[in-house]
């Protein structure tokens, strides 16, 4: 039996690892990476990365297709599969969405642009169509009303992680059945339904619709909602009516603009990432508590994914840790390396000789025994 992951992202990887875990000379392992692969992680994990590193063979999709008893697992793969392609194959996907709706793309954003109350993922076999294939099972979140779309994005990676390790023995086992989908909600997103260099926020609109656009378009490592020039971290809709033309802005501070709807006045709350790094790396407390107002800035992650809580620990700054413990930063938070808050608190320790950041961690419940990506953990460090 050949068992493949095809695609990108922590999925891929966590599957991938997973399969390695429990093989036991059951199968042979596979992946093939999707054409945007860099083979670097960032934000998300990279299956090649991780594949080299576990010395599992990469191939192209067309090298399997006259493999024999492949199972194909697409975890956010880029490349549609057609069954009539594969000499011997059972194809499965996992859909960000609850299937028979949201075929197709961008379903982080245009579930709340429609102010859907929920969403959820989908594992279901591949055919011909796209995302059309039989459905074997769902899970479904709430899409809380101040969520954005990178929010939601990593709540489908959880809850799809989480659906395919529950069905991934029954697969192998060739013991899982699909229903046919519903005729009846079915909805397709194409590609090109959304262009991102030509995303205007509509003022012309009510306070919650306004809302509901910058929650769709905050994905940081893609892009953020511009208004008046001014990127926007959050919105926040008010109780008092709207006196004046849509659009027009009524108050302005550091922290954002206030602008007059359709029906309530509306706070536009700025992206301040840059003010805040700085701050945290002057050891500036008083600054950082004031863009920390806008708590979306909390955990905001910079160009390496450090975090705010991440330079202030790099930095022994103990009153900005603090205060952003007692604001509920994660704490589990990793960079791009995967290097963990405590490798970070570690780094002080043996830089100044102070190890109270490293112990308040390690009360925190942070393991020691946690890897980074290449395999380094705090104990050791110790132990070198």
């Amino acid at each position: 039996m050949f068992v493949c992951v095809g695609g990108k992202n922590n999925i891929s990887v966590d599957i991938l690892e997973h399969l390695i875990k429990n093989n036991r000379n059951r199968y042979e392992l596979g992946v093939v990476c999707n054409k945007s692969e860099t083979g670097r992680n960032t934000f998300q994990k990279s299956l090649r990365y991780f594949s080299q590193r576990y010395k599992v063979k990469e191939y192209r999709l067309e090298e399997i297709y006259n493999k024999d008893q492949v199972i194909f697992l697409s975890l956010e793969f880029d490349q549609i599969l057609k069954p009539e392609n594969f000499k011997d194959a059972r194809l499965y996907n996992v859909h960000f969405s609850l299937l028979p709706k949201y075929k197709g793309m961008y379903t982080s954003i245009i579930p709340i642009l429609n102010a859907e109350e929920y969403t959820g993922v989908t594992l279901h076999e591949i055919d011909s169509g796209i995302d059309t294939g039989n459905i074997i099972a769902q899970k479904k979140f709430e899409i809380k009303e101040d969520i954005n779309s990178r929010e939601i994005y990593f709540l489908y990676m959880e809850y799809a992680t989480k659906l395919m390790l529950e069905y991934i023995e029954d697969i192998l086992g060739n013991r899982v059945y699909g229903v046919p989908q519903a005729p009846n909600s079915s909805t397709y997103y194409p590609k090109n339904y959304i262009d991102f260099t030509k995303i205007v926020i509509n003022l012309n609109q009510t306070a919650d619709c306004i809302r509901r656009q910058i929650n769709a378009y905050c994905f940081r490592e893609y892009q953020m909602p511009i208004v008046y020039n001014k990127s926007i971290i959050a919105a926040k809709v008010t109780n008092i009516k709207s006196k004046i033309k849509p659009g027009k802005i009524l108050l302005t501070d550091c922290h954002g603009i206030m602008i007059s709807t359709i029906d309530y006045n509306i706070i536009l709350y700025f992206d301040r990432l840059e003010e805040l790094f700085q701050a945290c790396e002057k050891g500036d407390i008083t600054k950082v508590k004031e863009i920390c107002i806008v708590k979306e800035h909390i955990d905001v992650s910079n160009e390496n994914g450090w975090t705010p809580l991440m330079m202030a620990t790099y930095y022994n700054y103990k009153e900005i840790v603090k205060y952003l413990l007692l604001e509920g930063a994660d704490i589990y938070a990793r960079d791009y390396n995967g290097a963990t808050i405590l490798m970070y608190a570690k780094e002080v320790f043996f830089k100044y000789q102070d190890r109270e950041l490293f112990d308040k961690f390690l009360d925190l419940g942070l393991d020691i025994h946690q890897c980074d990506y290449q395999g380094n953990s705090v104990e050791n460090s110790f132990c070198k």
